[in-house]
């Protein structure tokens, strides 16, 4: 090997596996101090990207498990002031049961449909005024509401709509009624025995119910109030109940109303046969068909099928439709709550689902961009003592071209 000055080979050498362990200690160093295996594209560029998509998909889904929960704050506050509005409708219904009794004078039922219109207004204001960040919720104006409760577009929970518990919007009820006043009992002048089987009946169209046998009457009051108690007594069978209220003029008024519905859903109207103005003051419907005069059903809003806020219980019959309606709320009001209540459940399984993923995406991110210390500790000491070698090495190979100054001497 020839002696040369100008070119130091060991140097050249030494230098370069010196700057080498250097980029290893400097590669160390950084990835003990942050923690990360993956600090820059060039430590892995696949797995950057891969460890940067589970990344999005970390973050995207801690904000839709923060959705969920703002789902479940939601669904929480409509439940609750649904649930003071079944209270008040529960107290309502009450009323309307106390203001169905004979015993109640004018005066009893205008003071208990004074308490009917306050629960009926303050029904109206919860629901007018329940919000969630300035959103109104049962008002019925809360429809196709879509929750993100994911990390990517469709990741959704929609909520097609909340139920409307304003005073108008609750209730959906279907009837028959007939109506008649001023009936004088001296128009009833048939007071004579009536037998089973005779013409006295109600029917459906399908269906026909006997009334059974009525007991001779004294007078043109004791018939009618017989007819009424026939009526009523098969009511469980017909669903017609009929009412018989004095006036003060000393005439009465006589109110009809059938429950009975159609496999449709409508108010069936029921035929009442053998009832005339002799024996009973009034034919009903007064057209001699015998069929109720009005159907009330929820595909005319015009009537009064729908809502609270025209409740009234100042007679009886209003009270029967009272509670016909308040019924119909209640059923609203419950069944909107069970829906809450499913929501919640799903929102709340919706949150534990995200939890998973997350914690399963973080796991995998971590294996692709988490430093190993046991090895990155071990390659620190390797490499720290490599350097201190390497400078050593250095300084040795600057040496050896001064024996060259040994052949010069004389």
């Amino acid at each position: 090997m020839a002696s040369t000055i100008n070119t130091n080979i060991n140097s050249l050498n030494a230098q370069r596996n010196l700057n080498t362990s250097q980029m290893s200690l400097s590669t160390s160093m950084q990835r003990l101090s942050s923690g990360l295996r993956v600090n820059s594209a060039k430590d892995d560029a696949a797995g950057l990207a891969i460890s940067e998509r589970m990344n999005t998909q970390v973050r995207g889904l801690t904000v839709g498990a923060r959705n969920s929960n703002d789902g479940i704050s939601l669904a929480q506050t409509a439940e609750g002031s649904l649930g003071k509005v079944g209270d008040m409708l529960q107290r309502m219904r009450e009323l309307a049961v106390q203001a169905g009794n004979a015993t109640n004078s004018a005066a009893d039922r205008k003071a208990l449909q004074a308490e009917v219109k306050q629960l009926s207004d303050e029904v109206d204001r919860v629901a007018k005024q329940t919000t969630f960040n300035g959103q109104k919720i049962l008002d019925g104006t809360f429809a196709g509401a879509v929750f993100q409760v994911g990390a990517n577009s469709g990741d959704n929970i929609t909520v097609g709509a909340l139920v409307n518990t304003t005073a108008s919007g609750l209730a959906n009820i279907a009837y028959a009624y007939d109506h008649a006043t001023g009936i004088s009992a001296a128009t009833v002048t048939d007071l004579a025995a009536i037998t089973a089987n005779s013409a006295l009946q109600i029917s459906d169209g399908t269906t026909s119910w006997d009334l059974g046998p009525i007991k001779e009457a004294s007078s043109g009051t004791e018939r009618m109030g017989q007819m009424m108690e026939a009526i009523n007594r098969r009511s469980a069978d017909t669903g017609v109940t009929a009412f018989l209220s004095p006036a003060a003029d000393g005439s009465y008024t006589i109110d009809l109303q059938s429950a009975k519905l159609t496999s449709a859903g409508d108010a069936q109207p029921m035929t009442l046969s053998g009832f005339t103005a002799t024996n009973f003051g009034y034919a009903p419907a007064a057209i001699g068909t015998g069929t109720f005069g009005t159907t009330v059903d929820a595909t005319n809003t015009t009537t009064d099928a729908l809502g609270i806020d025209t409740l009234t219980v100042d007679t009886q019959a209003s009270a029967w439709v009272a509670l016909k309606k308040i019924d119909s709320a209640l059923d609203q009001v419950n069944n909107a709550r069970a829906d809450l209540g499913a929501l919640q459940s799903r929102f709340e399984s919706s949150v534990s689902n995200i939890d998973i993923q997350v914690e399963n995406l973080a796991a995998s991110r971590g294996r692709i961009v988490d430093a190993d210390f046991a090895k990155e500790t071990a390659n620190l000491s390797r490499t720290q003592i490599l350097q201190q070698a390497g400078t050593a090495m250095v300084a040795q190979a600057n040496k050896l071209p001064q024996g060259v100054l040994s052949l010069l001497q004389q």
